[in-house]
Parts: C-alpha cells; structure tokens; sequence
C-alpha cells in the first residue's frame, strides 16, 4: 500500500469528531481521557519489534498519525511524521498527562510479557483501538494481513474511515432528549493524582453466557445488573444516602449505521435503579436493564442523542466562545449534562479475533476504560479465545465495589481469577 495515494484526500489538518471535541476540554492531570488495551503475550516484548511493526501499520492509519492541537475555538489533529511513542511502563495505567501545544493521542507502552496500547477518546473509541491494536500485533509477530480484513494493511485507506459518523447520520427534524437527574455517586476519597487501579477478573467465557442466558439476560445486561446490584448493596449497608443508580453503558453505533470510521461512533445508554423507593432483587435489576436497553437501542433514540450533542457543538454561543474561554467553563459543563448524571459505567468491546498464528502468542487481552473523577469507579470487559477479562478501574483506595461485583459471579458458581496493579 502507498500512502502518497490518500495523502491528497487526508488534509494536514481535520476536525475532531462530535464526541472527541470535548474530551481535550476536559483533561487533566485525573481525568486523562485515556484507555487502554494490552495484549499478554507468551514471550518477552521486544521494542524495536514494536517500532518496526509501527512503521509498517501507520500508513494504512494516516488519520491516526497525528498531534493534537489547539485552534482559536478548538482543538483539531494535525499531520505528523514524528513517531508514535513507544516507552517502557514505568508508571499507573492512564494516567500519562503532560500540558504541551502538540499532544499525541497515542502511546504504546511495554513491560516484560505486556504490549500496551494507550489512545486518547479524542481520537477514537474502543473499536478503532482494537482495530489498532489487532493490527500492530499482527505486524508484530509478521502475520500476513488476512483479505477478509477489511481494514486489512493492503487496502488503501478510504475517506469513510475518518468521516465524522454522527454529523453524517444526524437527522435534524427530531427533538433532543430530557436531561437526566442527579445520579448516586460513592462518597469515597479520591486518590492522589498519577494513581488509577485496576482490578481484573479473568472468567470463563462459556461459564459466565450460560449464567446470563439462564437469567434470559445478555452478557452485557447481566454484567450491568451485577454492577448496580453491587452499588445498591453498598448504599444499604453503609447507611449513605439513597439516590437514582445510574450506569453509563456505551453502545457501538456501527452494527445501527452504515459506518467504516474508525473514529468516535458510540451513544451511551443509562439503565437506572432508584434505591429511593426501595430494595430491588436481581432478576428484577436484571427484568429492568434488559427492559431499558432493549428499548433504547433504537435509532429513533439515538437520533435524539444526535440531536442534543450537535446541537451543543453548532450553537453560536459556544462554537463562537474562544477556546481558551471555553476551557475554563467546559469541565463543568460536561459535569452537568455528562458525570452528575451517572453513578458509574460498564463497557463491553465485545470478542477480540486474532488470526491463528497471532492467537498463538497473545494469552490474554485487557481493556481499562478512562478514569473518572466524579463517578471514581468504571469498568470493561472484552472477550478472547475462550475468557473473559473484565476491569474494573478505581481512583480510590476502597475495593468494596470490586470485592462485591467478583464474589457475586462466585456465588453463581462462575470461576475468577483476579489480577490487579496494586
């Protein structure tokens, strides 16, 4: 593949997507914007392994070659040659902050056995990361791109790939949505700054579907109800003051809408427990989310999320706001119609495929989602080979919520071997 092929079609410089403009307004020193996947490897990772692998792959992505600057009302991505950096781990996951005029939104990380891939949501979500991360590693361990690929190291990279799906799919006759209420949030101290936990949960892939569908639930359902179940449990037996449970579960647009783009292309849904009125027992936590989530995942809804999010970007009284301006305000924004109104957020990427002769040498695969400052505690969980590794990432020094959500999938006979960073 030549890159000089899309070189006239991918300006030096582009906006960021609807979503991605307003992670850069809100970092900072806890609140990175980052996530992480890592791939566990069989051997002893090699970096000028990695940095050969990167050269190869990084024409194919071109959209994801580049630094993020600050224009005179927002951020936007401009071109690079410099590399993508590639450093030993030798601190908290996520946690990588530095105030510069060119920031890259991506940094590879290595230590023993652990290849680790950290992007800025700026850039892109957990599908472009995966798509990323498969094929670094591919090129890693020489594993010829496979034609059913289709963004596959011998195609020339398509202007689809980098559009902004939300502005394309945006329909404007529909309303937007009601703004939440305020949700529960834990009352916990926060960590100092350059600390994120994690905790993860390696189960039986086979084991925690056949508990799910039993329940009649989904894999993401069922996790879901575990979690607030968790922090409904938590609320009683601390005697905090009881609030709407709200969980954040973002959701791919890309199996709604017609969309290659690499970029940001999720919504978020918001099932909710009030634990106002009373207790709720699992299966009917669980009857409500599946409930929830199987109405919402409805492109009539989501166009209201459309709706809501581009309406804020176009409006003259914020497009015109200097950014400078805009990011002194925008945290508490955000927090206002975005963290205040969740309790807390599980993701899902869904199963990770490797070709064979990669699968061979990668045992394990890890997704740590964006710390938070306000909601403290979010989880992930992605599936591979035959596992489930689900992480649960803290800015706090209490470990209640994760003992209580693992000890859960005990009691229902599920296997768990817990791995942590701290």
């Amino acid at each position: 593949m030549n890159s000089s092929n899309v070189s006239h079609k991918l300006k030096d410089w582009h906006r960021l997507d609807n979503t991605g403009k307003a992670y850069p307004l809100i970092r900072s020193s806890q609140q990175t914007t980052l996530f992480r996947l890592t791939a566990v490897l069989t051997e002893q990772v090699d970096p000028a392994r990695i940095r050969k692998a990167l050269n190869i792959i990084l024409p194919r992505f071109p959209y994801f070659q580049v630094v993020l600057k600050p224009g005179f009302f927002w951020y936007y991505f401009e071109k690079t040659t410099k590399s993508t950096p590639v450093q030993k781990d030798k601190h908290f996951p996520c946690t990588h902050y530095v105030k510069r005029w060119a920031v890259p939104p991506i940094h590879i990380y290595y230590k023993d056995n652990r290849l680790s891939l950290e992007m800025s949501h700026a850039l892109s979500d957990g599908y472009g990361g995966t798509t990323f991360l498969k094929s670094l590693l591919n090129s890693y361990f020489d594993v010829p791109s496979n034609e059913d690929d289709e963004y596959n190291l011998r195609m020339v990279p398509v202007e689809d790939e980098w559009e902004d799906a939300y502005d394309k799919h945006f329909d404007p006759s529909v309303p937007p949505p009601k703004r939440g209420d305020a949700a529960f949030h834990l009352p916990l101290k926060r960590v100092s700054p350059g600390l994120y936990y994690s905790t993860t949960g390696i189960v039986p892939l086979k084991e925690i579907l056949t508990r799910a569908k039993a329940d009649g639930g989904s894999l993401t359902q069922w996790l879901s109800a575990r979690y607030i179940e968790a922090l409904t449990e938590m609320i009683q037996d601390n005697n905090w003051k009881p609030a709407p449970i709200v969980l954040n579960v973002p959701v791919d647009l890309r199996r709604l809408y017609p969309s290659k783009t690499l970029r940001n292309f999720f919504i978020t849904l918001t099932p909710t427990i009030d634990s106002q009125i009373g207790h709720f027992s699992f299966s009917e936590i669980l009857n409500h989310v599946k409930n929830f989530m199987n109405t919402q995942v409805d492109r009539r809804y989501i166009n209201q999320q459309f709706k809501r999010n581009i309406n804020l970007e176009r409006a003259m009284s914020i497009r015109m706001i200097p950014l400078i301006i805009k990011r002194i305000f925008f945290p508490f924004f955000f927090y206002h119609l975005g963290e205040r109104q969740y309790s807390g957020g599980f993701s899902n990427l869904g199963n990770l495929k490797l070709p064979a002769k990669t699968a061979e040498k990668v045992k394990e695969v890890h997704i740590l989602v964006p710390p938070s400052q306000r909601t403290l505690i979010k989880a992930g969980c992605i599936s591979y080979g035959n596992q489930l590794f689900i992480t649960f990432g803290s800015l706090t020094e209490s470990k209640e919520l994760e003992k209580r959500f693992f000890s859960k999938l005990r009691k229902e006979g599920i296997s768990v071997r817990v791995d942590v960073n701290y």
